[in-house]
């Protein structure tokens, strides 16, 4: 009897584990959180659910390595998808752009700050008191992006001692909107239809490139369901969704 019983046990957890890898992982930044969340309602609707799972771009490359469930990977910066197919472990046809944003300096609505991005103009200066809400330039590439891009402009070293960390672009927004910081560096897509903030400089503006989130199958996820997922994230009802959210097409 009690070998039936832990027979029958046994059979519970294997069928409990399948079913539970049935619903299709995707991994993504933070600053898709709110955008994949609404995508997902709408895959499953269509008959392909899949669960985001939501952080920084670098950790979840390491975990893809290291055989963590991910079936379908979208990151913040090439650099980690370079780093997956490098180690083979994309499947075949590697990457695809997804959507792209640019980097921008925030600002409550209601503020008067007034920073034109001027090769040596101080951001220190212009905030006055207080810190910049940035992204943590060791861990996230939106910080990373962040740091280059005063570095460029001229204003790291008036900054770079009175930074408010986050641990994503998100997190900037929130600051900023709390008015827990008179300023932050986020991506306009996080800005996008917030009526308590507003973009007081556009980084492109002095040269910094798109930001590009790229997409890919991990390599042994590649079966159908996970194909018919990947054709979706790559249409057109997904780019709408994400078009709302303040992305634009790469």
């Amino acid at each position: 009897m009690r070998r039936l019983v832990g027979l029958a046990l046994v059979v519970v957890f294997v069928l409990a584990a399948a079913s539970a890898r049935a619903e299709m992982v995707v991994c993504g930044p933070g600053a898709m959180n709110d955008a994949l969340a609404e995508v997902a309602v709408k895959a499953a609707l269509a008959g392909m659910p899949f669960k985001a799972v939501i952080g920084h771009s670098p950790g979840q490359a390491r975990q893809i390595i290291e055989g963590g469930p991910c079936d379908i990977f979208i990151s913040a910066e090439a650099q980690w998808m370079t780093v997956l197919a490098d180690k083979d472990q994309l499947a075949t046809g590697g990457a695809r752009p997804l959507a792209s944003t640019h980097l921008v300096l925030i600002a409550p609505s209601s503020s008067s700050l007034i920073f034109t991005g001027r090769p040596g103009e101080s951001l220190g200066l212009a905030m006055g008191e207080g810190r910049l809400a940035m992204a943590e330039p060791g861990m996230v590439p939106a910080g990373r992006m962040a740091m280059a891009a005063l570095q460029a402009q001229g204003s790291w070293p008036g900054v770079s001692g009175r930074l408010a960390l986050t641990e994503n672009v998100r997190g900037v927004a929130a600051l900023v909107e709390r008015g827990e910081a008179p300023a932050g560096i986020a991506f306009s897509s996080d800005v996008a239809g917030d009526a308590k903030l507003r973009t007081v400089f556009d980084f492109s503006q002095a040269g910094t490139p798109p930001v590009l989130f790229p997409m890919a199958v991990i390599k042994g996820h590649d079966g159908a369901g996970v194909i018919a997922l990947f054709a979706y994230l790559s249409g057109r009802e997904t780019l709408a969704i994400l078009k709302n959210h303040g992305f634009s097409e790469p």
